[in-house]
């Protein structure tokens, strides 16, 4: 979220490639302890991807060219 809560958004690239734009507030504690007993109880799975903290120039590129199917975990 922008720090001023203001930001600008080209309309016509927005409407030509049917960008939407969602807002959503981060849940409360009781939403967090919800999502960690789903996750307890093997109905959600974290998709990650290891690198080596020597390639950290490259991940940033792959996540810049949307080649980052989830998160990536740096291992040092």
């Amino acid at each position: 979220m922008p720090a001023d809560g203001n930001m600008a958004v080209p309309i016509f690239e927005t409407v030509l490639f049917g960008i939407s734009i969602i807002g959503s507030i981060v849940g409360t504690r009781q939403d967090l302890a919800e999502v960690f007993q789903l996750h307890k109880a093997g109905r959600t799975k974290v998709i990650a991807t290891g690198c080596k903290l020597d390639d950290i120039n490259a991940c940033f590129d792959d996540v810049l060219a949307g080649k980052v199917p989830a998160r990536l975990v740096l291992e040092f």
